[in-house]
């Protein structure tokens, strides 16, 4: 068998093959070492920004303010009572706000000078955005001012002085437009004015209410006033008062029962006020308590007794028998008194006073009492015979327990009230 004679041109191309692949790969790795290596997340440190000089730290939004690095200008009319001002860096950070107040003052002289009290206010405030939310660039205030002396004040902050006095706090240089502190963050004129021309006036009122114990209450205005008003009280036992109430304002003072008989209170620029406790229409009167009167006849004596309540008030009666000496009994609350006499034949008794019998009472003789044999108390007739018995005794008795009823009275409580008696 003949073979063929092997070929080197399969060999030779597949060799060929691979170095030209090897040379692609040198060539591509030596092209990627020649070129800047590629960044990755991790490949290169992050860039810490540097917070912008007028945002807050922590913010979100650089284009913010804080509070204490707020700028303004502002305007300032002390004699109108206006002022407004700008914020010309901000808006305030979220989470800032700044206050300010305008207030205006009664004062006693176009110059500073105290007391002072405050007559009308206006209180207003920038406050904090959040990104991309447009804030209050300008704040406007007016207030009040009385038509004579005054001082108006334009200031950082809502805290206000009234009144304003010798030892009071100041405003220094809370004041908006002040040369140093935080006033200095505003540009524009001094924000606060004294002048004004005239002194103030009060206008003071007097208003009395009394109440059922006797006490009496004033209140003392000075509503419509632009000054402060001095009030002299002048009461019954030797009371003296002397109140001031400030402008717009309302004291009050309560004299008791025995300071409020007479009362006098002066004041300038109003008719002096006289007076005294009243009662009162809706007044109610105490509930005083019923006593409780009663009488018995015994076989010797006819007994009245009077028990008096614990709410009850102080009895006083005459006891007047028909024969022998009245007696007097007086009862206090709480307590019980008794009057008695010898009984006999015909004995009446008639009660005057607190309590009022409203006639005579007259002594029933009891059936069980003893035959005497003669006159008095005993059971029989004056010729000693025997007792009446049988139609003529019902009859007799019938009589009597009709005059018994009649003898059961009202009585009169608390001069000359009415009570009945009770057998």
């Amino acid at each position: 068998m003949i073979r063929p004679q092997l070929s080197l041109r399969r060999p030779l191309a597949v060799t060929a093959a691979a170095l030209a692949g090897l040379a692609t790969v040198l060539a591509c790795t030596a092209a990627a070492n020649a070129a800047p290596a590629s960044p990755t997340p991790t490949a290169t440190p992050t860039a810490t920004a540097t917070p912008s000089p007028t945002a807050t730290v922590g913010s979100d939004d650089p284009s913010c303010v804080a509070a204490a690095d707020a700028r303004y200008t502002h305007t300032f009319d002390g004699p109108a009572g206006k002022a407004s001002i700008t914020l010309t860096n901000g808006p305030l950070c979220r989470g800032q706000e700044q206050e300010l107040a305008l207030v205006s003052y009664v004062t006693p002289s176009a110059k500073f000078a105290v007391p002072q009290y405050v007559l009308d206010k206006s209180i207003k405030k920038f406050t904090g955005v959040a990104p991309g939310e447009l804030g209050v660039a300008t704040l406007d205030f007016a207030v009040e001012v009385p038509n004579c002396y005054t001082q108006v004040d334009f200031v950082f902050g809502s805290k206000l002085i009234d009144p304003l006095t010798d030892t009071s706090d100041r405003y220094g240089d809370r004041k908006v437009g002040s040369p140093t502190g935080i006033g200095a963050r505003s540009t524009g004129p001094r924000a606060w004015f004294n002048g004004g021309s005239g002194t103030c006036s009060a206008a003071p009122e007097v208003i009395a209410e009394s109440d059922c114990d006797g006490n009496v209450e004033l209140t003392l205005v000075n509503r419509s006033g632009n000054a402060d008003a001095t009030f002299t009280i002048t009461g019954s036992g030797g009371f003296t008062d002397k109140v001031t109430v400030p402008l717009r304002k309302i004291e009050k003072r309560k004299l008791s029962a025995g300071e409020a008989q007479e009362i006098t209170v002066a004041a300038t620029g109003m008719k002096d006020f006289t007076g005294g406790w009243q009662k009162p229409e809706d007044c109610q009167q105490p509930e005083v308590g019923t006593p409780d009167a009663s009488y018995e006849s015994s076989c010797d004596k006819m007994v009245f007794r009077i028990s008096n309540p614990e709410d009850g008030t102080s009895l006083t009666s005459v006891f007047t028998p028909n024969k022998g000496e009245p007696k007097k009994l007086t009862v206090e609350p709480g307590r019980t008194g008794t009057v008695s006499f010898p009984a006999s034949k015909g004995l009446t008794v008639t009660v005057t006073g607190d309590l009022d019998s409203g006639g005579p009472l007259t002594w029933e003789q009891p059936k069980d009492c003893p035959s005497t044999g003669g006159g008095g108390a005993g059971g029989g007739d004056q010729d000693g015979g025997l007792p009446v018995t049988g139609a003529a005794a019902g009859a007799i008795a019938a009589g009597a327990a009709a005059l018994l009823t009649a003898g059961a009275v009202l009585f009169v409580i608390a001069r000359r009230r009415r009570i009945r008696f009770t057998v």
